[in-house]
């Protein structure tokens, strides 16, 4: 797997990238957002932000990529971060834990961002060889949570996981029921504005609905109506009409 790049000629790898900029690729800096930015979240990137691998990624992927000291970023052959204009991706801020923050794209896999969005110190991030990884406007990632990404997985807008929770789009093994084979891997799709709570669990194939709420400790293992809270092992519904503030 293709790792950092050597601090001898990362400079010069960014200045050849910059070189190679158009207009229209400038045009992937600008913010495409006027909501308003935090200066409490400003001050922790400043003090925490790894300058030389934020510039090197951030040239060579075409877009904000914020990187924090002790982050652990795996690029495979063939994968890349895909920036949609004026989009910014964090990795490793906004932390209370020590444990760093881990990513890591198989062969020719896809980290798709838009607007910005946040991968909390903890948290641990694996796209598989081929796999699409897609994070929406202001989604976050929270400390410590899992997602391991075998074919596709999406957070809408707004959509947060919190502390300790696994989202994966695969059982990882063959299992038979009754006869009949369930496939290894299916997307899991995560609507805007959705909330999963501490130490949950959304197994694969599950489609949670825009405005969903995932109560802490839930296992969730079929889809979630659009406005509704399920709760429990397996998840079942406990109201039809939540509403949560990201």
């Amino acid at each position: 797997m293709a790792t950092d790049p050597p601090t001898t000629n990362a400079m010069a790898k960014i200045k050849s990238a910059l070189s190679k900029l158009d207009k229209k690729s400038i045009r992937q800096w600008f913010p495409a957002t006027t909501y308003p930015t935090d200066p409490a979240v400003v001050r922790i990137v400043l003090m925490h932000i790894s300058v030389l691998r934020t510039l090197y990624y951030s040239a060579r992927f075409k877009g904000w990529c914020l990187i924090a000291r002790g982050t652990r970023l795996k690029i495979g052959p063939g994968s890349k971060i895909q920036f949609a204009p004026g989009a910014f991706l964090l990795m490793g801020f906004l932390h209370y834990t020590p444990t760093p923050c881990s990513v890591h794209l198989g062969r020719n896999a896809t980290f798709s961002v838009v607007g910005t969005a946040h991968i909390r110190r903890g948290a641990r991030v694996f796209v598989h060889d081929g796999a699409l990884f897609e994070m929406g406007h202001r989604s976050h990632i929270g400390d410590c949570a899992t997602v391991t990404c075998f074919e596709h997985i999406k957070f809408g807008d707004e959509s947060t996981c919190s502390w300790n929770t696994n989202i994966l789009d695969t059982h990882a093994h063959e299992i038979i029921v009754n006869g009949v084979s369930r496939p290894i891997s299916q997307p899991v799709i995560i609507g805007n504005r959705v909330l999963i709570g501490s130490g949950a669990t959304v197994l694969a194939g599950v489609h949670i609905g825009e405005g969903g709420v995932v109560a802490a400790g839930s296992v969730v293992n079929k889809d979630v109506p659009a406005g509704a809270m399920v709760g429990g092992n397996p998840a079942r519904v406990i109201s039809e009409e939540v509403e949560w503030i990201p």
